[in-house]
């Protein structure tokens, strides 16, 4: 019952209601219904279908015009405006507050009121995409006055009149007219509804101290973000010191203006823009032209003067006069304070002049993009640009740096050829390194290029071998540790980094590492990989080619490529055919090391003792031989002509010709492989280079072997067709009178010698063969067996260690090197002394070319056997009349003195070598 009496209310009271707006639709629903109004006929008709629509089709007309409730009708002709404070207050206060309200209060033209945005009859809901103040609609809606050509525009003096056009160019409008996002900022996102204020009044929601807050309705956290570029505090303290947002990021599209001072780029540019405009600064005259050009393309084309020079004063004569250095700190603080942390920043606050300032780098008026290739700091231009203080008699080097020229040294390195030469724009500059901003001296600690991280910097780029680093026993987490060990810049080096495939790294790789690892280098070097590296080599097993470059492990680690486990794989690089006992080769051995080698130690000194004893028993031999020959050449007539002369054959053409193999192929072994044993030596180097390098000496080295081989070979073979010629026994044919076996006579005649030497007795009357000569010949025998042997096993060390531990591979290296050089000093010493250099035969005796002597000489040489040969009818056989013809007699003569300078000469650089360079 009560509900029924309530609704019957409700409907008493509705019904008067609605009769009300009915009684003015009376009239007002009639189209041709006009007014007068300003001298012009305004049509006052109401379509109720629309008001119907609006926000306001449940108020009453007498609502909202209050002058119309009249008992009895018509009301009066003209009505008062409609106040819509009457339900709008706060609306209406802020309205009456904003530039808008005070120009309508003041009956400006054009000053536009509630109904001009929202409407009459037919408001809708800010949210109804057809309303006019949808935030969709607020551009156009504003921009109905606020555009060119408006009127408003005509009349007013508005510092931008195309605000709907900018807009829309705007990432505002883009988002809003492109992609059609509801959630981006509009006219009234930053200027607010209704309470829009100038930008001069201090509760503008676009004044300098309110700009920020206003875009962080959006841009949330905007003073954190910035902190890199801009110091927030100062928007508090110094509002005026600093760049807002408006300043950077234009509200609109285009403004020159500055915000805060009243004075346009262009009242700049009337004086600046002059070519004759300048000032005295430390007493020279200062050009302060403005290209405008450049300044057009500048990164801070879009900054207005006054921001960067905004020590100015509007009020003077001329504002400029009070300006002074620009602080670009205000903008780029975290750039700042790094760069007066750093070294150039340091002597800048010290006053040194040479000091680079931000402008020196980055330009004044033409700063350009680090990404514009135009730009002095564009990557391909930054070692220049550094450069330019950074080299010989440049600015810097008036500072006392580690380096004086950097620039030079970048230029050659592989960074430098790959920016310069290859274009490569990813190649390290100097900034990559040293930092842009943050330069610190290698000294400080938490410099980039300090010691200890120094990995760390060059990973940026390098991070596969960082990693690869951070596992080798040259990386510690250890700080005091980190000080002791290798870096990148330890063996690189810091600017003229090569190429790790070029010849200079290479080449130095061996003698880096040698600077910590001094004993491991030492042993090394005596190596046969050490000996060719040293030679230049480059192919030769260097300490990386074990080891690795950068993930060097201990040889205890299991994953170590010298470990157990990997060791094999290791050697298998460069020999094939390696094995385990191959592996078990001594890399780092040495023979001085007793306790740890004792094999290498006892065959080091036995073939020392060996070289000692030969070279000092027949040294002393020719030292007492010398002025016995000498007093026997002075007793001698001189030689008569050759022409009709008589001579004894003494050796065979087979035998001659087989001496010239052994004097070609052992001189070609000798030079060979003295300049292995000697590799140290500059001679060394030269003799190498000769044959086309380490790998050209080597294949002559072998081949000279092989050719020895072939000779020992054929004379065995002669030896025996001489056995089954004579039809001798085997213990006859060795031990025999006429062989070169040592035998009793040799000892009497060898006894016989030494009184001679002392004038205690004749000079022996030697026989065929002498001491010395059968020492010769056996000399040659042993020598090819033991160095041939010790060489096949240093040539083929993978075969032979099948069955010999990978030791006999050091062992095999002394003895053929030892027993080398006591061949090389023999034959060029002592033998070239009992055959040539004596003073009876001085300078050169030729009877191993000709194979003839000359009876008389024969006679006085070997008594015993000229009479052998006398009593047996055998002399008439032997002797010959000279058949040798001039032209041969050249040939051999040439020959001869070729081999003698050879060998004289290799033996002096021996001397030389073993007593002053030598290692």
């Amino acid at each position: 019952m009560r509900i029924y009496t309530l609704i019957v209310m409700v409907y008493l009271i509705w019904i008067p209601l609605r009769a009300d707006n009915d009684v003015c639709l009376d009239c007002h629903s009639d189209e041709s219904l006009t007014t007068v109004r300003g001298g012009k006929t305004v049509s006052i008709f109401i379509d109720d279908d629309i008001f119907k629509k609006s926000v306001h089709a449940d108020l009453d007309c007498i609502d909202c015009h209050e002058d119309a409730d009249v008992e009895e009708f018509p009301h009066e002709e003209q009505l008062e405006s409609v106040y819509c404070g009457n339900c709008h207050d706060d609306e209406q206060l802020n309205y009456d507050a904003s530039i808008h309200g005070m120009a309508f209060k003041n009956k400006s033209p054009y000053a536009p009121n509630c109904a001009e945005c929202h409407g009459k009859h037919n408001i809708q809901s800010p949210k109804d995409p057809d309303s006019p103040t949808y935030i969709m609609q607020i551009p156009f809606l504003c921009g109905k006055c606020h555009r060119e050509g408006a009127p408003v525009a005509n009349v007013y003096d508005i510092s931008e009149h195309n605000i709907i056009e900018n807009y829309s160019q705007s990432i505002h409008g883009l988002g809003m007219f492109e992609k059609g996002l509801t959630v981006t900022a509009t006219c009234t996102s930053c200027h607010r509804s209704h309470m829009i204020l100038p930008r001069s009044f201090a509760n503008s929601s676009v004044s300098r101290q309110n700009v920020a807050a206003t875009c962080m309705t959006c841009h949330a956290r905007i003073e954190q973000v910035h902190t890199q570029i801009i110091r927030g505090e100062l928007w508090e303290s110094q509002p005026g010191a600093i760049p807002v947002c408006t300043d950077c990021h234009l509200p609109h599209q285009i403004r020159k203006e500055s915000v805060e001072l009243n004075i346009t780029d262009r009242a700049c540019l009337k004086c600046h823009e002059k070519s004759d405009v300048h000032k005295v600064v430390d007493g020279k005259n200062v050009s302060l032209l403005v290209n405008k050009e450049e300044l057009s393309e500048s990164r801070h084309r879009n900054i207005p003067c006054v921001k960067c020079h905004s020590d100015v004063k509007p009020g003077e004569p001329r504002p400029c006069i009070t300006a002074g250095k620009i602080d670009c700190a205000t903008c780029h603080a975290k750039i700042s304070k790094e760069y007066f942390a750093s070294g150039h920043g340091q002597a800048y606050l010290k006053g040194n002049v040479n000091v680079p300032y931000c402008v020196d780098c980055h330009g004044d008026h033409n700063v350009l993009s680090h990404l514009d290739e135009k730009a002095r700091t564009f990557r391909s231009e930054v070692p220049r640009l550094c450069g330019d203080c950074h080299k010989e008699n440049g600015k810097a080097s008036s500072a006392n740096l580690l380096e004086t020229s950097a620039f030079s040294d970048y230029s050659t390195s592989v960074h430098g050829r790959g920016l310069t030469e290859k274009g490569l724009l990813p190649s390290a500059i100097c900034t990559d390194c040293h930092n842009t901003h943050l330069i610190l001296p290698y000294e400080d600690p938490t410099s980039s290029i300090n010691h200890r991280n120094i990995p760390a910097t060059c990973s940026t780029c390098h991070r596969g071998i960082y990693k690869e680093f951070n596992k080798s026993v040259h990386f510690s987490t250890d700080e005091k540790q980190k000080e002791k060990l290798p870096t990148c810049s330890d063996c690189h080096s810091s600017h003229t980094i090569s190429s790790v495939t070029q010849d200079k790294f290479v080449h130095e790789v061996t003698s880096q590492c040698g600077s910590c690892h001094r004993d491991l280098a030492e042993t090394y070097m005596e190596t046969m990989h050490g000996k060719a590296y040293t030679l230049g080599y480059l192919k030769a097993a260097k300490c990386s080619d074990c080891h690795g470059a950068h993930d060097i492990l201990a040889v205890n680690d299991p994953n170590s490529k010298v470990g157990f486990k990997n060791v094999v794989n290791t050697c298998q690089k460069c020999h094939a055919n390696a094995n385990e006992r191959f592996a078990g080769y001594l890399t780092h051995a040495t023979h001085h090391d007793k306790t740890k080698y004792p094999v290498l130690f006892y065959t080091y000194w036995f073939m020392t003792s060996l070289l000692i004893g030969v070279f000092g028993f027949f040294g002393m031999h020719t030292m007492l031989w010398l002025p016995r020959s000498i007093r026997q050449m002075l007793k001698r007539k001189k030689e008569s002509e050759r022409e009709g002369r008589y001579y004894i054959q003494r050796f065979s053409t087979t035998q001659r010709i087989t001496h010239i193999f052994v004097i070609v192929s052992f001189i070609l072994l000798a030079l060979t492989g003295m300049a292995i044993k000697f590799s140290t030596m500059p001679w060394a180097r030269f003799i190498e280079d000769l044959f086309g390098g380490v790998h050209g000496a080597g294949l002559v080295h072998r081949f000279a072997a092989i050719t020895t081989f072939g000779y020992f070979l054929f004379h065995i073979i002669a030896l025996i067709k001489e056995k089954r010629k004579h039809k001798k026994d085997l213990k006859t044919f060795i031990f025999g009178k006429d062989s070169l076996m040592f035998n009793l006579q040799d000892i009497k005649d060898f006894w016989a010698t030494l009184k001679w030497f002392f004038g205690a007795g004749p000079r022996p009357e030697y026989g065929r063969w002498t001491y010395w000569e059968k020492f010769d010949y056996f000399a040659v025998f042993w020598g090819v067996a033991i160095i041939g042997f010790s060489g096949l096993i240093k040539w083929y060390p993978e075969y032979f260690t099948f069955v010999l531990p990978g030791w006999m591979i050091n062992v095999a290296a002394i003895i053929h090197s030892d027993e080398a050089l006591l061949a090389v000093g023999f034959i060029f010493t002592i033998h070239f002394f009992n055959t040539h250099l004596r003073p009876e035969a001085f300078p050169m005796d030729r009877v191993i070319f000709t194979g003839l002597v000359p009876l008389e000489e024969y006679k006085l040489d070997r008594p015993r056997e000229y009479e052998r040969l006398s009593k047996s009818g055998l002399l008439r056989k032997k002797v010959v009349k000279d058949p040798i013809s001039k032209t041969k007699y050249q040939v051999v003569t040439v020959f001869g003195y070729t081999a003698l300078f050879i060998g004289v000469t290799l033996i002096g650089l021996i001397i030389y070598s073993v007593l002053f360079g030598y290692k």
